[in-house]
């Protein structure tokens, strides 16, 4: 993870956060994935006190699973988190400026979508 915290918004701006830990970047190609976000969803894995929302108010949450709940701004629809157990799945394309990350993980790999090619894993930074 970089030294400072990242910065992130919805489309709309309702709802801000920042995280200020995180294992690397991620990549789910799971079906539930793939059916909420149209492709893989790429994310940053945190520990849910890292994660600090302004804005939660706007807010809505999905049980997407018995194990999972997606939050989403009400207003402009953007996904913005997974949460699973005390671990936050914070999206990747939510977060402003460049991040220093690489893709660590692929997760669900033999449920991808067949117009596309798993992306390198390079390492954390």
């Amino acid at each position: 993870m970089t030294p400072e915290p990242l910065r992130g918004r919805c489309h709309c701006g309702d709802v801000r956060f920042t995280v200020s830990d995180g294992v690397g970047a991620l990549a789910c190609h799971c079906d539930d994935c793939r059916k909420s976000h149209g492709n893989y969803m790429a994310f940053l894995a945190a520990p849910a006190a890292s994660v600090k929302v302004e804005g939660a108010e706007h807010l809505t949450w999905y049980d997407s699973s018995e194990h999972a709940r997606r939050g989403f701004c009400r207003r402009c629809g953007a996904r913005l988190f997974k949460e699973v157990g005390d671990r936050w799945m914070v999206a990747l394309g939510a977060i402003d400026g460049p991040t220093g990350l690489r893709f660590v993980r692929h997760l669900w790999v033999e449920s991808k979508g067949d117009w596309y090619d798993v992306p390198a894993t390079e390492g954390a930074r």
